[in-house]
């Protein structure tokens, strides 16, 4: 028997390739120089969180400091999540890693929230590539 996991979400899921870049944020808490920072890119993205593929391997449960760029690069939102689950891809390099967004501060939740609604609002020929635009 097969379980069906696709009404297990609780927000629309939009497809967007965007860079970024997560801090790994160590379990020593030593410091904030013995975390890791890594390019990747986003596959999709919700109100509740992102999937995205790395490189390297992120241990399930990680908390993750993510860095979105916004309008051209001039900003970045902030946002702090967890890794949920990871996923070596099944041919080539790499992992799917699922995002879910945790304690961030409220207003830069409240950018998150309306950069998902402007993308899922973006008619066909818009630009999906850059969560900090509508156009």
């Amino acid at each position: 028997m097969t379980l069906d996991y696709t009404d297990r979400r609780k927000h629309h899921r939009i497809e967007v390739v965007k860079a970024i870049f997560i801090e790994v944020v160590s379990r020593s808490g030593r410091g904030e120089s013995d975390n890791t920072i890594i390019r990747c890119e986003t596959v999709d993205v919700s109100v509740s969180g992102l999937r995205i593929y790395v490189t390297q391997a992120i241990a399930k449960g990680s908390t993750l400091n993510i860095a979105v760029p916004m309008e051209d690069w001039k900003e970045n939102l902030e946002l702090v999540g967890e890794a949920v689950w990871v996923k070596p891809l099944e041919t080539g390099e790499g992992f799917w890693v699922g995002l879910e967004l945790r304690d961030s501060n409220l207003e830069n939740m409240r950018k998150w929230f309306k950069v998902v609604h402007s993308l899922s609002s973006t008619p066909p020929g818009g630009d999906k590539s850059n969560p900090g635009t509508t156009s």
